[in-house]
């Protein structure tokens, strides 16, 4: 037997049969498995196809999507099954995986994700006990974005007095400034095209898109460069003499959505215009942060007037401005605080009068309320920011640090050698509650913003503080009180009020700020988008 066996192995004859067996089993397994592969290729192809087609059908009415899904796989008279049709957002942006830019717990929805699924029966397959394959596939599909309207808070600047504002750029920058009254009044008369600086950025930047843009940290530098190549003339001129001397300054950075808001689904081109002068100052203050600065401020009157501002953030999430589709956007001015003391010449008989104001003003905010394509115009409803305004005295450092309340202590209004006087006071003012302002082309054309409240508030604020004071007199540091002084003092300080007016007035529009007030200025108004198809996400 052992014999034969080793024959057997060593018998040549009949191995090319042999071997054209086994190839043809492998060519036939391989033909079917072809056959099939490609067939689950087709299918899944296919299926994509239809989960594309059914996504943009049903991006044209979210309310109704799945069962715009439903009609579109009835239609096609398709075998495939819906897995998932979920409303969310998209967010277009490079720096987040695929994957993940479809948010489906987001509030504010543009956007259906549709997943369906089919199965493909095998040709060959069954031969080892596989009858079919399950495809699945999945398209994400936005809507066309629905009209916008674009409006900033907070700007409110009229005239611009170039020693206050170089001394202000001066410590901001934290280099000297020194531009003439033509370069400032070019800044404040000229407008730049938002979606032209974006682009200038974009391009600067190499960034893939205008969300990325928009996460992105810049340079203030880089921002007013940009500002200066989509601008002409002498504002030109101006921003790029600012961009230079922020070359030479310690670097100040800013993320661009924390000053330019646009909404989820806003496509194509940015309608949006806004003063030069009001995007700088509000990149400034953004990209400072919180700060003191020290002014020196001209009061036609026989006194002195010396003023300390603390420039505050928004509030986390909040730009200054937004191109919005709905009211979920809302932007707010920064808070901020002031203390202004103004002295007095040495007045006969009692000598230099000393009065330090603080004035501190939350922040104000605005929504978008209303499009009317029709009438061409926008509603926007603003509340001001609660104030208060006191008499008292309060550290630098205490002055900048917001997570505190400030803590002011009476003020040595009169502090001779006869006699020493202390006094106290507060006003609050509340704010305004919800105003609805209405915005129409012309007012857009125009720039044009619409104040809550009133000037006159501020005036009758101080008039109350004075009105109200609490004095603390003594004479000798005895406790002695003084007769007739009392009288003299109020009487003073009535005379006072309206030069103090006027300083707080000019720093508080210097700032795009109000006691009492909230300023809000249309940028620009799109309608018609409700004609553009729905796209596919990438």
């Amino acid at each position: 037997m052992i014999g034969f066996l080793k024959r057997l192995a060593g018998d040549r004859r009949g191995g090319v049969g042999a071997l054209s067996v086994l190839v043809s089993v492998l060519v036939v397994t391989g033909t079917a498995a072809t056959v099939d592969a490609a067939s689950v290729h087709f299918r899944a192809r296919a299926l994509q196809g239809l989960a594309d087609t059914a996504a943009v059908s049903a991006a044209s009415n979210l309310g109704t999507a799945e069962t715009t899904v439903q009609r579109v796989l009835n239609l096609k008279e398709s075998a495939a099954r819906i897995e998932t049709v979920a409303l969310g957002q998209y967010h277009r942006r490079a720096d987040v995986p695929i994957a993940d830019r479809f948010n489906a717990t987001a509030t504010e929805q543009d956007a259906v994700r549709v997943v369906l699924e089919e199965d493909v029966n095998l040709f060959f397959g069954s031969v080892l006990g596989i009858d079919a394959i399950r495809v699945r596939k999945a398209a994400v599909a936005i809507r066309p974005a629905r009209d916008t309207a674009a409006f900033s808070i907070g700007s409110r600047l009229l005239a611009l007095d170039p020693p206050l504002v170089n001394s202000l750029l001066s410590q901001l920058i934290g280099r000297e400034v020194q531009l003439t009254a033509l370069s400032y009044d070019s800044l404040l008369s000229s407008s730049l095209d938002v979606d032209a600086l974006l682009q200038d950025l974009t391009q600067s930047l190499s960034v893939d898109d205008r969300d990325s843009l928009l996460a992105h940290t810049v340079s203030l530098q880089r921002l007013v460069n940009s500002m200066a190549n989509v601008t002409t003339g002498q504002t030109r001129v101006a921003l790029q003499s600012l961009s230079t001397t922020l070359g030479t300054a310690p670097a100040r950075n800013l993320r661009l959505d924390a000053l330019i808001d646009v909404a989820p689904g806003v496509t194509g081109t940015v309608n949006a215009k806004v003063p030069v002068w009001d995007l700088l100052n509000a990149a400034l203050g953004e990209a400072v942060g919180p700060k003191t600065v020290e002014l020196d401020v001209n009061v036609n009157s026989p006194v002195t007037a010396k003023v300390r501002v603390a420039i505050g953030e928004r509030e986390q999430k909040s730009a200054w401005l937004t191109i919005a589709r709905d009211g979920t956007t809302i932007v707010r001015t920064a808070q901020a605080r002031l203390h202004v003391d103004v002295t007095t010449l040495n007045l006969t008989g009692i000598g230099k009068v000393h009065l330090p104001v603080y004035a501190e003003v939350a922040s104000g905010k605005a929504a978008l309320a209303a499009i009317d394509c029709g009438a061409d115009t926008f509603d926007v409803t603003a509340r001001s920011g609660v104030a208060s305004v006191a008499l008292g005295e309060i550290e630098s450092s205490r002055l900048s640090d917001f997570s505190r309340d400030a803590a002011l202590t009476p003020a040595a209004i009169l502090d001779s050698s006869v006699v020493k006087v202390r006094a106290a006071a507060r006003i609050n003012v509340a704010d305004s509650g919800d105003r609805t302002l209405k915005f129409n082309r012309a007012d857009i054309d125009a720039l044009s913003p619409k104040t809550i409240g009133s000037g006159s508030v501020l005036a009758s604020t101080i008039g109350s503080l004075a009105a109200n004071t609490s004095l603390d007199i003594q004479l000798l540091g005895l406790g002695i009180a003084l007769p007739g002084l009392p009288g003299q003092l109020r009487t003073i300080l009535g005379d006072l009020v309206s030069p103090l007016d006027a300083v707080l007035e000019q720093v508080m529009q210097l700032l795009g700020l109000g006691i009492g007030e909230a300023d809000i200025r249309p940028a620009g108004l799109q309608c018609g988008h409700r004609s553009a198809p729905p796209t596919l996400a990438a």
